[in-house]
């Protein structure tokens, strides 16, 4: 009977011994459940989908014709410099009295055999039949709404498209990428045409973009498309689609379509690896001289459950077509910036949850040079400006980075978008929370323009507005948008954001579609052209 005892109290001992050591294996299982559920709903809380596309609608007030008294649209500067709704500039008259949709969240493509053949894609109406886009064939004067995005075949969509981008390549090729519950792609030489769109279907399902990955089923968000010139052909275009898998870090993955139509992708790598506590943000930059690719990320590192939260900025290359990603040697890519920052919430400017990160970079065409704007909050002032870093090749096959200027002073800025035209001047756009008129917040839409590689800029308001809604206490309301889109064809900027209709002659506020191209006179002489390293070698992939 002793010796059971002190077999029991042994027993007891090493079992409150194992507790105080946390090594019960019934404990540790449920801590690590918990653990990873809150780390899950963490993740879950700064993905973009579900999308914000509640309309938002009021009616129309004094002040949204001139916020605080201020001409809410300036007229811009150059003879080839426009503005316009493309609701109210339309082919369709009566639009501008009976469309009320979200129109958040832009993407633009130029065509580049036509320039003045240009495409907006928004979230203004779901499938259910087709999707619309906006379409305009004089060079962004007068626009279309046509109803020409099928529902990729086989696949449930109805609700979305969740996020979508679309891009030119050459031959009149126009891709495009649509979140559902997963990505599909598809590419189109006639977007007035429904029928026109190319998808890859199997066994009467549209292929996934993300079919390499199953993990990532499910998991993916905010894909971002880009073509590109193939690294090892110069006359062959390749489509490359970024996107987040959140069953992961989440982890940052990059998908390859090469030189085929429909596209069909290949190869799926990883670029990095972001954090929980903010969405990514992760986004492509091309540089069609040598066919190289850059994805750009953000990581939490500090404060990530507060506000702000401290941010690396992340940048990584593909020189091989996605096959592999590293840069200065680090495969997981290089800090560009760290700095403090205001996101996902509280909300910009009070109505507009930061879920697209704020950090966007391009490439100069003439020397590969890229610029990488990102979010900067001044410890001093709180103000959230925002930042730009020119990266540079060094000679021995990787980059420097160089010093840190500022494109804004000190204001509230987001949803960057950069550009570089082939003058080489630097364009970014942005927008700023300019404070409240009648309850409402006030934005205003920015072009930043420097001639110096980024050194200094000069800004053009392109303008100033009411917000269609206040704060519905939703953290993750979006009147405008996760990003917004800019690109560059010859000397021009070509962009596309979400603004108030009234100041361009909508009846009630409703945010819409703004187009703009804006196109300066160089100041600067052209840059010399840089010694780029050569590609790496592409394991040859199954097309």
């Amino acid at each position: 009977m002793k010796r059971l005892t002190q077999v029991g109290l042994a027993v007891l001992i090493a079992g409150l011994v194992l507790l105080l050591k946390g090594s019960s294996p019934l404990v540790t299982t449920a801590t690590a459940q918990t653990q990873n559920k809150a780390q899950q709903q963490a993740k879950e809380s700064t993905r973009s989908a579900p999308p914000d596309t509640t309309p938002y609608t009021r009616p129309a007030l004094p002040e949204d014709s001139a916020p605080r008294g201020v001409r809410a649209i300036p007229l811009l500067p150059g003879v080839s410099s426009i503005i316009v709704d493309v609701v109210v500039n339309n082919t369709d008259p009566n639009l501008t009295n009976t469309d009320t949709f979200n129109d958040g969240e832009t993407s633009i493509a130029v065509n580049p055999v036509n320039i003045n053949e240009i495409v907006i894609t928004a979230f203004s109406e779901s499938w259910g039949a087709n999707a619309p886009l906006w379409r305009s064939t004089d060079g962004g004067n007068i626009w279309t709404k046509q109803f020409t995005i099928p529902a990729p075949p086989g696949v449930a969509a109805a609700g979305c498209p969740c996020d979508q981008t679309v891009d030119y390549g050459r031959n009149n090729q126009m891709s495009g990428t649509f979140l559902i519950s997963d990505i599909f792609s598809g590419t189109t030489t006639d977007p007035a045409s429904a029928a026109a769109w190319n998808w890859l279907v199997i066994a009467g399902v549209t292929q996934r973009t993300n079919h390499l990955v199953p993990s990532s089923f499910g998991d993916a968000d905010q894909p971002w498309l880009l073509v590109n010139r193939d690294p090892t052909t110069p006359t062959q275009d390749d489509v490359y689609a970024a996107y987040d898998d959140f069953s992961g870090g989440p982890d940052m993955r990059v998908a390859v379509s090469f030189g085929v139509d429909p596209p069909n992708f290949t190869v799926d790598n990883q670029s990095g690896t972001s954090t929980g506590g903010i969405n990514p943000g992760h986004r492509l930059a091309v540089d069609r001289q040598t066919g190289f690719v850059y994805s750009l990320f953000q990581r939490c590192v500090g404060n990530c459950g507060g506000d702000p939260k401290n941010i690396n900025y992340m940048l990584n290359r593909s020189t091989n077509g996605g096959a592999t990603w590293i840069l200065n040697a680090l495969p997981g890519g290089i800090i560009v910036a760290n700095a403090d920052s205001t996101q996902p919430q509280p909300k910009f400017g009070t109505v507009n949850a930061l879920l697209g990160g704020a950090d966007h970079a391009a490439v100069d065409p003439n020397n590969g040079d890229v610029y990488y704007v990102y979010g900067s909050r001044d410890a001093g002032t709180g103000n959230d400006r925002l930042a730009i870093r020119r990266i540079f090749d060094n000679g021995g096959g990787g980059v420097t980075v160089g010093p840190e200027n500022f494109v804004t002073g000190q204001v509230e800025a987001a949803i960057p978008s950069v550009a570089v035209a082939s003058n080489g001047i630097v364009g970014v756009f942005y927008y700023t929370f300019d404070g409240f008129s009648s309850g409402f917040p006030i934005f205003s839409a920015h072009l930043a323009q420097s001639s110096d590689q980024g050194v200094t800029f000069s800004d053009q308001m392109l303008e100033m507005f009411l917000s269609s809604a206040a704060d519905n206490g939703d953290p993750r309301q979006r009147v405008l948008g996760d990003y917004m889109q800019m690109k560059a064809v010859g000397t021009c900027f070509y962009g596309a954001f979400t603004g108030n209709g009234v100041p361009f002659g909508r009846p009630f506020s409703n945010h819409d579609p703004i187009f703009f191209r804006a196109c300066p006179a160089s100041t600067r002489p052209t840059p010399t052209p840089r010694s780029r390293p050569t590609p790496a070698p592409r394991p040859t992939p199954p097309r």
